[in-house]
């Protein structure tokens, strides 16, 4: 048995310092089982790999390093026994900070600690939960919108007028660029607006009311406009901007509109009458009204959470956590064919500062309420039941059969894909029962004596059944032409 001396020296960063001493005679054991290892990578002459005595080993690579390996063996095999006797519970990969001595061997590592979370009073707090009611009104206007975009469209010589599909290109350029900031804000582009409020939901790309200036123009007219974003705007390269809009008129379309009758519910998805679509329509309203009220709440309510919360972290699982943002950044940017260092030259920023300012607010929020919920877990004692279980592995398998492939897997490449998916549903399913449990709690419906699989079934997926999903983005299919 190893004698093993520590000396622990708590830090304000949730991290510790841990002083570890060993026999003396530790470090000259790990020398000579260094220098059997060396010996079998390195080529010592009259020696067979392995074969050579300590002390000609000794003489050809030197004592530094041996003593490079000894410690470096010593630290991967004493490291996790250092921990258990100092009853250290790691959030991350300690390191080894300072070498004290060699005889004794007296080593100094820094171990970031566990994260810490005391929900506090948690049960106390109150929140009101009140999604807003879908109007008529709201139906009617979702069925307009589906009416244009399965309308055809007619090209006419006249001017635009409302209700018209408009084709144009356009180019937008800073005014007044910064010095060696690009001017080109909008490389010219085509695009087709529906004009009138009252047919489309109000446009906000390029900017909110762009369409309203082609009111009026016909084919072939070519104007210029200038539009000031303003300092909220959610593009922050363009926050105070003034951008010169350069835009030419290639086509006017008349659109004609189809019949709202039964024929018409039918080729949208799966409904036989028109009674049936509105209805479908009221639900994905009422879901998406719920889904609104949803992140307004918990957005509430974790605000709530880490102001009355102590939650204590070392600095390395923040750093993890702004990684990961960073790679989904990077990878978002990659999807719209920008790098990360175009897009710090055209906000104006270094790496450093934007980390700092923009990422770390972001991932200091996430890692806190991610730490709050498991926390909550744990003392609500939410765990995924067999019937969750396996709710989670349908789902598993309804979203493996829409994974599109290029070519057909390898079986090791299907299981590992199989066991992603099957955690991905088993962590969101966990995730809801954890929300759902807090908001019941919130909002008082939820009673000591209730049993929390009551509470946990009180609310069902609002997704869509298939086929029934809705969609009326603007123009997502052209109007057919006549």
């Amino acid at each position: 048995m190893i004698k093993l001396k520590l000396e622990i020296q708590p830090r304000d960063d949730h991290q510790v310092n841990v002083i570890a001493e060993f026999e003396s005679d530790l470090l000259e054991q790990y020398k000579r089982r260094s220098a059997r290892k060396i010996a079998e990578k390195t080529r010592i002459p009259g020696f067979r790999p392995g074969k050579a005595p300590y002390d000609v080993v000794r003489r050809v690579v030197g004592d530094e390093a041996l003593i490079e390996q000894a410690i470096e063996d010593l630290i991967d095999e004493y490291y996790p026994k250092i921990l258990e006797e100092a009853q250290l519970k790691p959030g991350a990969a300690g390191n080894l900070e300072k070498i004290l001595s060699l005889d004794p061997p007296k080593f100094s590592f820094l171990v970031p600690l566990e994260p810490e979370v005391d929900l506090g009073d948690y049960k106390e707090i109150r929140l009101e939960y009140s999604p807003e009611a879908v109007e008529e009104q709201e139906v009617t206007d979702f069925l307009k919108r589906l009416q244009t975009n399965y309308s055809t469209a007619e090209p006419v010589e006249r001017p635009a007028e409302e209700g018209d599909l408009v084709y144009v290109k356009f180019s937008g350029r800073l005014t007044h660029p910064a010095e060696g900031e690009d001017e080109i804000v909008f490389p010219e582009r085509p695009a087709q607006f529906v004009l009138g409020s009252d047919l489309m939901e109000k446009r906000s790309f390029p900017f909110p009311g762009f369409s309203e200036n082609l009111l009026g123009k016909k084919a072939g007219d070519a104007f210029t406009l200038t539009y000031t974003y303003p300092q909220e705007d959610e593009d922050e390269a363009l926050h105070g901007k003034e951008v010169e809009f350069q835009v030419t008129v290639q086509s006017v379309k008349s659109l004609i509109l189809p019949e709202l009758n039964d024929e018409f519910a039918q080729n949208i998805g799966q409904f036989e009458t028109l009674e049936d679509l509105k209805k479908a329509i009221r639900e994905q309203l009422e879901n998406a009204k719920k889904e609104k009220a949803d992140e307004t709440f918990f957005n509430q309510l974790f605000e709530r959470l880490q102001a009355q919360a102590t939650i204590k972290y070392p600095p390395q699982v923040l750093e993890h956590e702004i990684e990961h943002l960073l790679e989904d950044f990077q990878h978002d940017l990659s999807r719209q064919g920008m790098e990360l260092d175009a897009y710090l030259k055209m906000v104006n920023k270094d790496r450093e500062a934007f980390i700092r300012e923009e990422l770390e607010p972001i991932a200091r929020r996430r890692l806190e309420r991610s730490l709050i919920m498991e926390k909550f877990a744990d003392v609500e004692q939410i765990k995924i039941d067999e019937a969750n279980y396996q709710q989670a592995i349908q789902d598993s398998l309804r979203d493996l059969q829409s994974i599109p492939m290029d070519k057909k897997p390898t079986k090791a490449e299907q299981n590992q894909l199989t066991q992603e998916v099957l955690i991905y549903n088993i962590n969101r399913r966990l995730n809801q029962m954890i929300l759902n449990r807090m908001k019941a709690i919130a909002t008082g419906q939820a009673t000591e004596e209730q049993a929390v699989e009551e509470v946990l079934t009180t609310e069902t997926s609002s997704e869509p059944e298939a086929g029934n999903e809705i969609t009326q983005e603007e123009n997502q299919n052209p109007p057919a032409e006549e």
